[in-house]
């Protein structure tokens, strides 16, 4: 017989079946020289020889194996020698062979033992002989009966198990490595598991055993491609962290599967253990013991557990809206609406490429109150936050999506402030209702595991609808108009109450009205105003207006309109219409009461002359 695989198995290129020799002749111990003994060898042991060779013509204990046909196996050689290189050759033995005898023991006078049958006869016991359908366990026991008279070996390499995979580290995800053999998890003692080739033997089984990385010895890529390797680097091969049977699983590719967790409590000191933002590196080899060597496999890949924590919420403090505004009625050319902060992130990248984890994406959205959804704006890619970036760097990056760019600026080892401008033509739908003008900010941190931090926010009015003003009547005793609002293209809805109309008079002094109900305003013009052009204008209405320099601060500015002021009353200006001024009236008064006097006076003289 001969190992195969590490199993004992019939060499079929000489004794597929075990051959029964009966022609064994006990000893009778007679022999008294060296001479005697020889001879008795001679005559009553069994000899692989030929039948035919001339010395052994009457040695009736012939082991000359043959075929049924009487001629010699393909492994037999004509001398009687074994040609084990061609049994290990056509076979694919492992080159490890053994030669074993069942002894069928009789009385002296032929009868068999009665006693103990399976020792004296264990053929009559079925233990005599293997064969391929056997279980490992029948191999052994049929082996353990007979008598193992000789072994040999023909370039025998006992061959190691089939390296372990590690297949997944568990995360909240329950996800298989990825294609850089790491995962991101939250948990600090994760299961490592994978797949393994399971024994042949059930009672003599395969068994993994993991190991984790020790930092001030790394695992060395590749390690164990021969033995020499895992003995040198035995330093390399990290804290064991525990054994596991490797169980036989049908849905694995190689037959079993395995799972050893990382309790996280056997990394001696200096080592302080699984930690966030920390990471370690696992490798796995099996053991057998068919053989009984003990021999392992190589290692197998090294799978990468990240640890990540939670991720912290962005500062909204931080957080600020600048809103563009019109300009003489019209929005400059490329206004955009600037959102601004600062982030933090917990977890930043290597812009080396470095071992580590990438960095946490800032994820930043908006929405109209007026509705339901969330419109995104941008969405960080890898490598936006770089640890080893210089304080003072101002990179910038850019959503493939909405084309929208960020710029950063490094304040700190971990700070950033960023600013992203917003277009102004992604701000549409106001429709008067000033819900419809009011938008909410938010601002996410994701970390590498894709787990969001709670989100921050800010609203802000984003009003930049400019006032349309009309002058319906500019005379001495009155300017008055309307102020609207265009909305949805064409439809007009009237400016709100209490929004100030500046009135610059021909003498360029000014005065503030406010609109009153249904977008109408009206101012009395100074007495004494000189001719000329009256204009009228809304510098702010969202009480962002000028300094007290008259520098303009803010606010949608309407553009300015003007009409000459009319000095010629209209028809309903004329005496007791009340169209006209009090002082005019006052005029009119004083002269109907001197009339009145000197028609009393007249009266009174023509009494006195009776």
């Amino acid at each position: 017989m001969a190992l195969k695989d590490s199993e004992w198995v019939p060499v079929d290129e000489l004794t597929p079946e075990p051959v029964l020799v009966t022609g064994q002749q006990p000893s009778p111990n007679t022999a008294t020289t060296t001479t005697s003994k020889a001879a008795q060898v001679s005559k009553y042991s069994a000899f692989n020889v030929s039948p035919k060779d001339p010395q052994y013509l009457d040695n009736p204990n012939v082991l000359f194996a043959t075929d049924k046909d009487g001629n010699p196996m393909p492994a037999q050689k004509d001398d009687g020698g074994i040609d084990f290189k061609e049994a290990k050759e056509k076979q694919d033995l492992d080159g490890y062979f053994k030669m074993v005898t069942w002894p069928v023991t009789t009385n002296r006078d032929g009868s068999a033992c009665t006693v103990s049958p399976e020792v004296y006869d264990p053929k009559s016991a079925g233990l005599v002989g293997i064969n391929d359908g056997m279980s490992t366990v029948e191999k052994d026991t049929n082996i353990s009966a007979g008598w193992t008279i000789n072994t040999a070996f023909y370039k025998y390499d006992v061959p190691r198990p089939d390296d372990p995979t590690i297949t997944k580290i568990e995360n909240d995800a329950d996800a298989g490595l990825d294609a850089s053999g790491s995962v991101y998890t939250t948990k600090l003692e994760p299961v490592i598991s994978g797949e393994c080739m399971p024994s042949k033997d059930a009672a003599r089984p395969n068994k993994v055993v993991l190991y984790g990385e020790d930092p001030n010895n790394p695992i060395v890529e590749g390690q164990g491609t021969n033995g020499d390797d895992l003995v040198k680097g035995t330093d390399t091969w990290g804290f064991r962290l525990g054994e596991t049977v490797c169980e036989v699983d049908t849905g694995s590719k190689q037959g079993g599967s395995w799972r050893i967790q990382d309790t996280n409590k056997l990394y001696p000191s200096p080592d302080s253990g699984n930690k966030y933002s920390g990471y370690r590196r696992y490798h796995a080899w099996v053991t057998e013991s068919v053989s009984g060597f003990g021999l392992t496999s190589y290692f197998s890949n090294i799978g990468t557990a990240y640890f990540v924590s939670g991720e912290n919420v962005p500062d909204a403090s931080k957080f600020s809206v600048t809103v563009p505004h019109t300009v003489n009625g019209s929005l400059p050319a490329d206004s955009v609406v600037v959102f601004r902060g600062e982030a933090s992130p917990v977890y930043t990248a290597w812009s080396s490429g470095s071992l580590g984890m990438t960095d946490s994406r800032m994820v930043v959205s908006m929405k109209q109150n007026a509705v339901s959804g969330w419109t995104s704006l941008l969405t960080t890619p890898a490598n936006t936050f770089q640890r080893d970036a210089a304080v003072g760097a101002v990179p910038s990056v850019t959503d493939p999506t909405s084309g929208l760019t960020l710029d950063l600026t490094k304040t700190a080892a971990t700070t950033w402030t960023w600013s992203l401008n917003i277009p102004a033509d992604k701000f549409t739908g106001y429709n008067g209702d000033d819900e419809t003008q009011t938008y909410t900010f938010q601002v996410e941190m994701v970390n590498p595991m894709n787990l969001r931090s709670g989100p921050a926010s800010v609203e802000r009015t984003i009003d930049m609808t400019p006032t349309t003003l009309t002058i319906d009547r500019h005379d001495v005793f009155q300017v008055a108009g309307r102020a609207y609002k265009y909305v949805d293209g064409d439809r007009k809805i009237p400016e709100t109450k209490g929004t100030m109309v500046h009135v610059t008079w021909p003498d360029n002094t000014g005065t503030d009205v406010a609109v009153g109900s249904h977008g109408i305003w009206q101012a009395v013009p100074p007495e004494g105003m000189k001719q000329g052009d009256v204009a009228v204008q809304v510098l702010s209405d969202d009480a962002e207006g000028p300094d007290a320099q008259g520098r303009f601060l803010g606010g949608n500015q309407s553009a300015s309109v003007s009409q000459e002021l009319e000095f010629r009353p209209s028809t309903s200006s004329l005496p007791l219409t009340g169209g006209w001024p009090l002082s005019v009236l006052k005029i009119l008064l004083l002269i109907a009461l001197g009339l009145v006097g000197f028609v009393a006076c007249l009266r009174n003289k023509q009494e006195n002359r009776h």
